[in-house]
């Protein structure tokens, strides 16, 4: 056995074999340098997955069923990855980052300029796109004959506390022919402060002005009320209800509570993974084309297509899209990554975990309940952590093919299509170079970037998403588009090798090492044939 492996190490550096003659003289020379030279071959990274610091993250309960399926999914060969997150709240996941509590974080929103956690201010971080979901209410009502139907009236109304039973006229009038039971209306709010309350405002805002300034107005003094009632502007702390309410921290316990065979009547707002585990119905809702939909993929990829993108990769929900499809309140997740004050070796494991997610991942989010962000938001991500990340690996062959075929544009969501044109993409920002420029709030006076425009827009307003994976762009339409093959590694924007971003020192020794073993292996085995065919002479 040793000498099969000698014998190979020696055609490795520059000869076929050794003579048998003189294997049994020269086997300990032999296996020494096979000592030296195979521990140096387990040092040389094997993949893009080769990355072995483990890292932690916390945050958003809304992409949490989502970012622990990929956890699980890159846990096992050949990504082998660590990579630990806790479903709290975006409140908790921005600010436990803040505070270096957790490497990474995921979070709905972006840090906002009052009533929040301070930003990070001594080191730079950016925002990667990485789920998008329907925000779905999830309702408990037994007997019901078909799937209950809401306005954005309706729903603001419930959660806001204006109706008290479920056969109220205000529910009566978006199920017309439905018997709706005389049953206490219980919402069950997030007390914590949660991305979903959030989008949630910012949705009955937007929607329903009125409602929510007459809601604020009648809960302000009341007991234990939140300190940072606003009419006009979204926060992550739901206001206490004058009436019935059942508040709870956290997706899970909501979800949970709503599905309980006691609770008849209770009604939720979470992302539609959480009734799909339950089994659970969800409310269809009526859209700015007066057509109630659920929250499926296509029908929040059909909102989402109207979302605008900011430069530090946050968006501006747009509420008002028009199609027959189009689901809201649909909004994005976002991880919250370090750009510097952390090691390669946590930044190459986290760019692994992003590369996974947003190619692979974004596959399998139809079936989990989330929607799939389109070519161009995925190869945003991928080139913003390439581009800003210390460590960052290369694309494996699977996740090279793994990328969507293109973005639903507003052109189709309006003609009713719910499967993109492939290789026509929407425009986005480009990828993030300067993180030091999204250290801040992107937004000033308490808004959000996430927060509506109050009309309707199209996407775009960023840079040419050319950049990275190839391909053209359009502003949407199937016609006069180049392809864009999302199989291509990257282009000269991302860097292409599989290591960039880490330590080459350890390559560069071995390299060294390696050259001067076949220089010493070379000379041996010439003093080895020399003696052999002395040997011979003399025989």
């Amino acid at each position: 056995m040793l000498h099969r492996q000698a014998s190979r190490l020696y055609g490795i550096l520059g000869t076929s074999s050794i003579p048998t003659s003189s294997w049994r003289s020269k086997k300990s020379k032999a296996s020494a340098i096979a000592a030296l030279f195979v521990p140096m071959l387990a040092l040389l990274p094997s993949n893009a997955a080769w990355a072995s610091a483990s890292i932690i993250g916390s945050g958003s309960s809304f992409a949490a069923p989502e970012i622990s399926s990929w956890t699980s999914a890159v846990a096992i060969s050949p990504y082998n990855l660590t990579v630990n997150f806790t479903s709290s709240s975006s409140g908790e996941g921005r600010f436990e980052f803040a505070n270096k509590s957790v490497d990474f974080a995921v979070s709905d929103i972006p840090y906002q300029a009052k009533n929040d956690t301070p930003p990070p201010s001594n080191w730079s971080f950016i925002y990667i796109p990485v789920t998008a979901g329907g925000l779905s209410f999830m309702y408990h009502l037994n007997g019901l004959s078909k799937t209950l139907q809401l306005s954005s009236y309706s729903a603001c109304a419930i959660f806001t506390g204006a109706v008290a039973y479920w056969d109220d006229p205000i529910i009566k009038a978006d199920n017309p022919g439905l018997n709706l039971p005389h049953l206490p209306v219980v919402p069950v709010t997030r007390s914590d402060l949660a991305g979903t309350n959030f989008v949630f405002q910012e949705y009955c805002i937007h929607e329903q002005p009125q409602l929510w300034q007459s809601f604020i107005k009648s809960v302000t003094g009341l007991q234990n009320q939140v300190t940072d009632l606003s009419a006009t502007q979204p926060r992550s702390d739901w206001p206490l209800l004058a009436t019935r309410s059942d508040p709870v921290s956290g997706s899970t316990t909501a979800a949970d509570t709503v599905a309980s065979s006691q609770n008849d009547g209770y009604i939720t707002a979470v992302e539609t993974a959480y009734a799909i585990q339950h089994h659970m119905p969800t409310a269809s809702v009526k859209n700015a084309s007066g057509d109630y939909t659920q929250p499926t993929s296509a029908n929040v990829d059909s909102a989402l297509a109207y979302a605008t993108q900011q430069a530090d990769g946050t968006h501006v929900l747009d509420f008002e899209g028009a199609g027959p499809n189009v689901y809201n309140p649909s909004t994005y997740s976002y991880v919250l990554t370090p750009t510097t004050g952390w090691s390669a070796d946590k930044g190459a494991t986290l760019d692994a975990f992003i590369n996974y997610a947003l190619t692979i991942g974004q596959q399998i989010a139809p079936s989990i309940g989330y929607a799939p962000l389109g070519l161009s938001l995925e190869r945003f991500g991928i080139n913003s952590a390439k581009l800003a990340v210390p460590g960052a690996v290369g694309l494996t062959s699977l996740e090279q093919n793994g990328f969507q075929c293109g973005d639903l544009t507003v052109q189709e969501v309006q003609a009713g299509q719910t499967k993109p044109t492939c290789g026509v993409t929407n425009q986005t920002a480009a990828p993030i170079v300067n993180a030091n420029a999204v250290s801040s709030p992107s937004v000033a006076s308490g808004s959000s970037a996430n927060s509506t425009s109050g009309s309707s827009s199209s996407p775009g307003g960023g840079a040419d998403a050319s950049v990275g994976l190839g391909g053209t762009t359009s502003s949407g339409g199937g016609s006069g588009a180049s392809p864009v093959d999302p199989s291509v590694s990257l282009g000269t924007s991302a860097p292409s090798l599989s290591f960039t971003g880490s330590n080459t020192g350890p390559i560069v020794l071995i390299g060294l090492a390696l050259a001067l073993l076949g220089i010493v292996g070379r000379r041996k085995v010439s003093r080895i044939n020399r003696a052999t065919t002395r040997e011979a002479v003399d025989a």
